[in-house]
C-alpha cells in the first residue's frame, strides 16, 4: 500500500543504514560543517564537486534527522509545485522558483541530481518523503558525512604557527577534530521557554501529543501565533472542546499573504482563524503580551476538576475565567550557543540591535561578526534577511549556500566568481543580459532584496556580469578605479507592498509608473566611484514594471525602457522615474486649454498612463 501522494517509484521513506563516505578522513579538515540537514548538505555538495577538503559532522545516524520529528504533525508548508505549464527543459531555471524543497545540483556538468518533485505528488508533502529525498541526494553526491558525531564543545585551535584562528570540535564520545574554517549549518534548535511563572505546566511543541484523540473534549490553550502554534491548534481543533491561542507579543499575528514573508502564518495552517471569525468557540488573542504582561500559569481546581488557570498582571481577565485542561508552548526556537567557548562565542543580532535578535550576527560574507573564520549556512544565514526574504527556508538558503561557497572560493582559494561572464557593454547588450536573468532566475526571485546580479562596466567599455552576489556585499565592497559604472539588479516588492502596508488589489500597468509596482519586480541600480574613492555611490535606481506572469517578456514594457535607462546612465543623466512622471504632468498641464482648466480634464499618455487635472476653482479651494 502506497501512502496518498507518494510516488511508488521512489525509495521507501523508512530510514535505513546510510552509506559512509567519510570513514577514511583523519582528524583534520580545512572546512568542517556542523549539521547534515539541507543547509549543510547543499554547501557540502558544492565543496565535494569543487574538490575542497571538507567534512560534515552530524549527531544523528543519517542525514536530515530533523525531519524524523518536525514538523510534529507531519506536513511541510514548503510548496511542491510540480507543474508550471512550462517545459522542464526550456524553463528549468524558471521552474526552480516554484520547487521549494529540492537542493541544487552541485554543478551543471553533473546532471541527474535528485529533485524532490519526483518524491511526492502533494502540494504540501509529508516529512517522511523529504527524508527519503535527502537520503537520495546524500547518496547521489556522495557527501562526506561523519554520523553519530555530537558536538558538545567548540574551542579555538591554532592550525600551525601562522594560523591561530582555527577550531577544535569535541564530541560527547570524547573524539576531537580540528579545522581552519568552521561552518555552522544547524537549525535554531533550542525551544524558546519564556521566563514565566508556571511555564513548566505547559507541554512543549517539541514533545506534545500529536494524536487527535488525545484532545477529546478538552479545553486547550496554545501559547504562540506562528505556524507551529497553528499547526498544534489545528490538530487539537478537531476533537477539543475549544482552542484558545495567545501571542508572545502584542500584535503578534502576521499572515504571509499580507507580509510576503514565508515564515509568517501560512493559509494552509490557519484553520483556527476560520472558526474564530465564525464564532465557533475557538479564539485568538492578539492583544495580550506574554513578554510584558507578567502572565502566569497556575494549577487550580474548579468543581472538583483539576485545571490550569492563566492570568496576566495579577488581574482577572474574564476571557480566561474557565481554565484549561492542557497548555501547549509553541513560542519558537533560539540559536544554541552554549557549545562555544567564550573566546569563540558568536555575537547575536540582539547584541547589536539588529532585527532577528535570536540569530548570530553576520558580516556581509556570512562570517560571524566577531569570530574570525566562523561562518553560517542554512537556516542560520537567515540572520541577514529575517522577516523579509526566504533565507530561513530551503528554497532560499540553497542560494545563499551557493553564494557562501563562491565567496569562500574567491577569498580563500583565489578562484574567480564562478557564475561570471564577459559581454559587450552597449546599453542593449547589458539590458538583454539582465532581462534573461530576471525572466528566469530563481535565486534572485526567492532571495529578493538579498541577492543581486552585478554588471561591472570598465572604462574600456568591457563588461563583466556576475550572478547572485549578496547585495550588501557588492554595495559595501571597494569600487575598483578602473570601472566606469557598476549596475546591480535584484528583485523586491514595492515600498508599500511589503508587510501589508499597501493596496495589493491592483497591479501597476503603466511603464512610466513602474516604480509604483507593489508586487515582486526587478530593480536596477547604478553606482559610480565616490569622490573619495572606495565604496560605490548610488546615483540612479530603475524599476521594471511588475508582471503577474513573472516572465517579463514584452519588449516595449520590459526591455526597451531598461535600454533607455542604461543609455541615460551612460550619458550621466540620473533623472528618476518619479521626476520623469512629474515632468510629463507639468508638460500636459501647461498645454491645457482654458476650458479644460475651468471644467477639469483627464489626459492619457501611452507611456505614463492617465493624468487627472481637477477644475481650477476646486483646485484653488483645495490649496486654500
Amino acid at each position: 500500500v502506497v501512502a496518498p501522494g507518494r510516488d511508488p517509484a521512489v525509495e521507501p521513506a523508512t530510514p535505513r543504514e546510510s552509506p559512509r563516505y567519510a570513514e577514511h578522513l583523519g582528524s583534520y579538515s580545512q572546512y568542517v560543517i556542523i549539521g547534515a540537514g539541507p543547509g549543510g548538505m547543499q554547501l557540502g555538495a558544492f565543496m565535494e564537486a569543487g574538490g575542497i577538503d571538507y567534512r560534515i559532522v552530524e549527531r544523528g545516524a543519517r542525514v536530515g534527522t530533523f525531519w524524523e520529528t518536525y514538523p510534529r504533525h507531519g506536513t511541510l508548508i514548503s510548496l511542491n509545485k510540480r507543474f508550471t505549464s512550462r517545459s522542464s527543459d526550456e524553463y528549468d531555471e524558471f521552474n526552480w522558483r516554484h520547487d521549494w524543497n529540492s537542493l541544487l545540483p552541485a554543478s551543471a556538468s553533473a546532471p541527474g541530481s535528485p529533485r524532490f518533485t519526483s518524491f511526492s505528488r502533494l502540494m504540501f508533502p509529508a516529512r517522511e518523503d523529504y527524508l527519503s529525498y535527502l537520503q537520495a541526494y546524500y547518496r547521489f553526491h556522495r557527501l562526506k558525512v561523519q554520523f553519530d558525531w555530537d558536538v558538545v564543545r567548540i574551542s579555538r585551535h591554532a592550525i600551525g604557527p601562522h594560523h591561530r584562528d582555527g577550531f577544535s570540535l569535541h564530541s560527547s564520545a570524547g573524539r576531537q577534530i580540528t579545522c581552519k574554517y568552521l561552518v555552522v549549518a544547524t537549525a535554531l534548535e533550542r525551544p524558546l521557554v519564556p521566563n514565566m511563572e508556571g511555564i513548566e505546566l505547559a507541554e512543549g511543541y517539541e514533545s506534545v501529543d500529536v494524536r487527535e484523540e488525545a484532545y477529546e473534549d478538552q479545553r486547550v490553550l496554545v501559547l504562540g501565533l506562528g505556524n507551529a502554534a497553528f499547526e498544534a491548534a489545528n490538530r487539537a481543533q478537531g476533537t477539543a472542546g475549544y482552542v484558545h491561542m495567545i501571542g508572545r507579543s502584542h500584535g503578534g499575528l502576521k499572515q504571509s499573504y499580507f507580509t510576503h514573508y514565508v515564515g509568517d502564518l501560512r493559509a494552509v495552517n490557519n484553520g483556527v482563524l476560520d472558526t474564530f471569525f465564525l464564532k465557533s468557540l475557538d479564539t485568538i488573542d492578539v492583544e495580550t503580551d506574554l513578554e510584558k504582561a507578567n502572565c502566569s500559569l497556575r494549577r487550580s481546581e474548579l468543581g472538583g476538576k483539576a485545571e490550569i488557570s492563566f492570568g496576566c498582571g495579577g488581574g482577572t481577565n474574564p476571557s480566561y475565567r474557565e481554565g484549561y485542561d492542557r497548555v501547549i508552548r509553541c513560542l519558537g526556537w533560539v540559536f544554541e550557543d552554549r557549545l562555544f567557548d567564550e573566546d569563540v562565542k558568536p555575537t547575536l543580532n540582539r547584541d547589536l540591535g539588529r532585527l532577528g535578535g535570536k540569530y548570530p550576527a553576520l558580516k556581509d560574507s556570512y562570517e560571524s561578526a566577531n569570530v574570525n573564520n566562523l561562518f553560517f549556512a542554512g537556516t542560520l544565514s537567515h540572520a541577514h534577511d529575517y522577516k523579509k526574504s526566504a533565507g530561513g527556508f530551503v528554497h532560499g538558503f540553497r542560494y545563499t549556500a551557493r553564494a557562501l561557497y563562491r565567496m569562500l572560493r574567491l577569498n580563500h582559494h583565489g578562484v574567480r566568481w564562478e557564475a561570471q561572464s564577459e559581454l559587450d557593454s552597449s546599453a542593449r547588450a547589458v539590458a538583454l543580459a539582465m532581462q534573461r536573468r530576471f525572466q528566469s532566475s530563481s535565486g534572485l526571485y526567492q532571495m529578493f532584496g538579498e541577492l543581486c546580479d552585478a554588471v561591472l562596466v570598465s572604462q574600456h567599455d568591457a563588461a563583466t556580469y556576475m550572478e547572485e552576489v549578496p547585495l550588501r556585499f557588492i554595495s559595501n565592497s571597494a569600487f575598483p578605479g578602473t570601472l566606469r559604472v557598476l549596475f546591480t539588479m535584484h528583485m523586491d516588492y514595492g515600498n508599500k507592498g511589503h508587510n501589508g502596508k499597501g493596496d495589493l488589489s491592483f497591479a501597476t500597468r503603466e511603464v512610466g509608473r513602474a516604480h509604483y509596482s507593489q508586487f515582486l519586480h526587478p530593480i536596477m541600480r547604478a553606482y559610480l566611484p565616490s569622490a573619495a574613492g572606495g565604496l560605490p555611490a548610488l546615483v540612479s535606481e530603475f524599476h521594471i514594471l511588475e508582471d503577474l506572469l513573472t516572465t517579463w517578456d514584452v519588449d516595449e514594457l520590459h526591455l526597451q525602457p531598461l535600454v533607455e535607462w542604461i543609455s541615460r546612465v551612460y550619458a550621466r543623466d540620473y533623472t528618476t522615474q518619479e521626476e520623469l512622471l512629474a515632468s510629463r504632468f507639468k508638460e500636459l498641464e501647461m498645454n491645457l486649454t482654458r476650458e479644460e482648466r475651468s471644467t477639469g480634464s483627464r489626459k492619457f499618455d501611452e507611456y505614463f498612463g492617465s493624468f487627472t487635472f481637477p477644475p481650477a476653482a476646486k483646485d484653488a479651494m483645495k490649496m486654500q
